[in-house]
């Protein structure tokens, strides 16, 4: 019986998603903290009402940027922000407000150590984008129902390469990011609540092609332990 784990390799890149610590949402002031009764923290800002516009966080900018530096980032000076649209129920605007073009920082990388050994994670990107609110199918017989609390909270999305090999090196390096957001003031990291979590962006190739397989997303994980089973299996 042939030895898959000599033949093949896991190729396999991160999306995390850490809320920033700010009192306030992306682009309105209304509070952004967690655990409020549903559709508390809103206003016609982040319900979307027609004539409404945005206002920059600035404190959502200076979280970016301190993660990026302690990530060994570039620097964007002069970034914008994107539309990214797709129906959602809990998505009010019908887009989300996004750094496509120029993320606030560029590059970098995460240093990790593992059974796999020491190594650094190359980074592609960090960027700032708003939060979607929560669907609900458990509080009603009949209907699902949606909470916007959570709705334009600011994010930070922490994208790596596609750089690791294992779910023992994916866990470590999510690890090391809840470090370094709960180090910086970042973000509190608690992902049992949803304020970090991960995509995990995994295929299969032979060892030594560089050609990457076909790619499967296994979204919104919220726990470490969860995303080192998902990237085993």
């Amino acid at each position: 019986m042939s030895n898959y784990s000599d033949k093949y390799e896991a190729v396999v890149g991160l999306e995390v998603h850490a809320q920033l610590l700010t009192k306030s949402k992306l682009f309105c002031g209304d509070e952004a903290s967690f655990g409020a009764e549903p559709n508390r923290h809103i206003s016609p800002i982040t319900l979307a009402h027609p004539g409404t516009l945005p206002k920059m966080n600035k404190e959502a900018i200076e979280l970016a940027v301190r993660m990026g530096l302690a990530c060994n980032c570039e620097i964007e000076q002069k970034n914008y922000f994107a539309r990214k649209h797709y129906f959602y129920p809990d998505l009010p605007k019908g887009y989300q407000l996004s750094q496509h073009t120029t993320p606030v920082c560029k590059g970098g990388f995460v240093k990790v150590k593992s059974v796999d050994g020491e190594r650094n994670i190359q980074l592609n990107r960090i960027h700032l984008e708003e939060d979607a609110g929560k669907s609900m199918h458990d509080q009603h017989e009949l209907y699902s129902v949606v909470d916007y609390n959570r709705a334009g909270v600011p994010l930070i999305e922490i994208v790596t390469e596609p750089d690791l090999h294992s779910g023992d090196e994916a866990a470590a390096y999510l690890t090391e990011i809840r470090k370094l957001v709960r180090t910086l003031n970042v973000c509190d990291g608690n992902m049992d609540e949803g304020s970090l979590r991960c995509d995990a962006n995994i295929s299969i190739r032979l060892k030594g092609d560089p050609k990457l397989g076909t790619k499967v997303e296994i979204k919104n994980l919220n726990s470490i332990r969860f995303l080192k089973k998902a990237v085993d299996y």
